[in-house]
């Protein structure tokens, strides 16, 4: 064996063959896709968290208004909720805000009065997501059990 044999031989030997390069990108290959496959189920994952706590904390406004007296107790179906912007504030908006200006309405809520008892009241507050795909809508219900203290009845009524 002479000297050049050798000197190529080992070239050969420290070189990659084409199918060894081709394995290598198609694990390349399939690692990225794996890998964009996470991020974007967890991208959906973070969004459908974040309608589901805007949800919530919708319907407990929702239910402290009704408790306060600001909204009137009593049954509704799909009413908007309103806007609130503060530019000093975060923008807890339900609204989707192009130039200032409120244009569809992003969230509806339904409530529901029933009579437990005489001085007992059982409200309900549902809060769901206007979009397209129901399946994919946030909806949150609540219940909450208030002591109800019915008006006086005047004169006037009892005769």
């Amino acid at each position: 064996m002479n000297q050049g044999e050798y000197s190529t031989n080992r070239q050969r030997e420290s070189g990659m063959t084409l199918l060894e390069i081709i394995l290598a990108l198609a694990i390349l290959g399939g690692s990225v896709a794996i890998i964009g496959e996470l991020a974007r189920s967890s991208f959906q994952d973070a969004r459908k968290a974040r309608d589901m706590i805007q949800a919530e904390l919708l319907a407990e406004s929702i239910l402290a208004k009704v408790r306060l007296g600001i909204i009137a107790m009593e049954p509704t179906f799909d009413t908007p909720i309103s806007t609130y912007v503060d530019q000093s504030d975060i923008i807890m908006d339900t609204h989707a805000i192009s130039d200032g200006n409120a244009s569809e309405v992003l969230w509806y809520y339904s409530l529901e009065i029933a009579d437990v008892d005489d001085n007992l009241v059982e409200i309900a507050v549902t809060v769901r997501q206007n979009i397209a795909d129901e399946h994919r809508a946030a909806v949150c219900r609540l219940v909450r059990w208030l002591a109800y203290e019915p008006p006086p009845e005047t004169e006037s009524e009892t005769q």
